[in-house]
């Protein structure tokens, strides 16, 4: 029975959660899985889960209706590619209970993030307060809730269970219509959640398919001294592709004293995605083709433009050339504003008429490319590879486009901050534009750890809090 990528997600979730409950209650040696090979309906799966004595730790998986239906396929889940998920989800459990911050005990209950009851779902007070919190400055795009905590797997005990109750409860509260309330509310939901961690009531866990020995994670640590500081390193805009690679690497640093306790420890790109069935996303790709999230048009437009426009601004002297008069008219006359980036308008004329679309386009695609790389782009062999001619493109005016409102920015700090910013929403880090007191001083102290003077770049930056709607909240990492 094939196994999709939606089988994997689902089961993978799942069966980490009666691992865990089989691990947490020492019935390891008494579980092999050849026994989903005579679990068929949720009367075989209760039984099972009984046996093991673990049905009130699972009972939310048990009547999970998007793993029910998967049950006939556990068994080639766990067993093909040479047993890879066997094999994988009982390194996570042999890295998750060697770790001395997790403590082993009664009154788990664990479940799939989906599968979370509405009066503790930390996610439905996530939603009413991005809310108010997205309305402070004024963006009206959404944000996925990913990016607030990733986490697919919560284990709760009651105590986390009743807080979260009482914290959704207070969303009746008339202050909570105020912006800079919620502001106050997220970041308080952001330590509590930590401080339930701490005291062992609360455990989120995003999963990653492990390639070797699992290990775990501390993702937001909010006690932690160190933090990522993200380096731009350049752009690559290149003549056998129709997408565009913000490459970057991180740095761990001591935020105290500025001294790097691991140089380049993530090296990685941030690519644009093919205009039609990718979005036109960008999708952070590190340690080889790991992918580490994404984001959407709206989030990306609105992190670059409050945080540096000097690229746009360069951008848009491309567009002002006389050569380009009538395509300003017809699609840039209203990009001056938020929505900075023509994807909507090119994606109507390419759907109304692809052959006139490139014909009209080419020039401006050609004098992007040339911008970047001091000649035209040689398009024959990607021409030949894409759906089209015509979309290939699409996607690269697009690709362009990001690729000169980022490489164009005049500072260099400034560079490094925006691509830190875009990486930080895309990894669930932050939600924030603009230049942090934190980002700011990192990079000061980093400076006079290395015995420099501070350079031209940090001469007017303008400290902005404010435009830090919020960090993520505090998950574990299975990978």
């Amino acid at each position: 029975m094939p196994v999709s990528n939606k089988d994997v997600e689902v089961l993978s979730e799942a069966l980490f959660c009666y691992y865990f409950a089989i691990y947490n209650n020492g019935k390891e040696k008494e579980y092999s899985p050849a026994v989903w090979n005579g679990i068929k309906n949720q009367s075989d799966l209760t039984s099972f889960t009984n046996r093991m004595g673990i049905t009130s730790m699972v009972k939310n998986v048990n009547n999970d209706p998007a793993f029910k239906s998967r049950i006939p396929k556990v068994i080639e889940f766990l067993f093909n590619r040479k047993s890879f998920w066997e094999n994988a989800l009982n390194s996570q459990m042999k890295a998750f209970f060697s770790d001395a911050k997790f403590k082993k005990g009664s009154g788990y209950v664990i479940m799939r993030a989906d599968m979370i009851p509405k009066d503790y779902d930390p996610y439905i007070a996530y939603n009413q307060l991005s809310y108010q919190v997205r309305g402070k400055l004024g963006f009206r795009g959404t944000i996925d809730k990913d990016k607030w905590n990733p986490s697919d797997v919560w284990i709760f005990t009651k105590k986390s269970q009743d807080f979260l109750r009482k914290f959704i409860g207070l969303f009746n509260n008339q202050l909570l219509k105020q912006p800079e309330y919620s502001v106050k509310m997220m970041e308080k939901l952001n330590n509590r959640i930590y401080l339930l961690f701490k005291k062992g009531f609360l455990y989120p866990i995003s999963l990653k398919a492990p390639t070797g020995q699992a290990k775990v994670v501390f993702e937001n640590d909010t006690t932690s001294d160190l933090v990522k500081v993200v380096k731009y390193d350049e752009i690559d805009f290149s003549d056998n592709n129709q997408d565009a690679k913000i490459r970057f690497s991180v740095d761990e640093v001591d935020r105290s004293n500025g001294k790097i306790s691991r140089r380049d420890y993530i090296k990685g790109l941030i690519k644009t995605k093919t205009v039609l069935s990718g979005g036109a996303r960008l999708e952070i790709e590190a340690g080889g083709a790991a992918r580490y999230g994404s984001m959407g048009t709206e989030n990306y437009q609105y992190l670059v433009r409050q945080t540096d426009r000097t690229g746009i601004q360069s951008l848009n002297k491309i567009r002002d050339k006389k050569e380009f008069v009538e395509l300003k008219r017809k699609y840039w006359a209203k990009t001056k504003g938020a929505q900075w980036l023509a994807r909507g308008g090119y994606v109507t004329e390419f759907k109304r008429d692809p052959k006139k679309f490139k014909e009209e386009i080419e020039p401006y695609t050609q004098e992007l490319f040339k911008h970047i790389n001091d000649r035209e782009w040689d398009s024959a062999s990607i021409e030949m590879s894409a759906k089209s001619p015509e979309e290939a493109y699409l996607n690269k005016t697009h690709a362009g486009e990001v690729a000169v409102a980022v490489d164009d920015i005049t500072k260099r700090i400034m560079r490094d901050i925006t691509v830190e910013n875009l990486f930080n929403l895309a990894a669930s880090q932050a939600f924030g534009a603009g230049v942090s007191q934190s980002q700011l001083e990192t990079r000061m102290n980093m400076q006079k750890a290395m015995g420099k003077q501070l350079g031209e770049d940090f001469k007017g930056l303008e400290v902005d809090n404010s435009k830090k709607l919020w960090t993520s909240c505090f998950y574990l990492v299975l990978k």
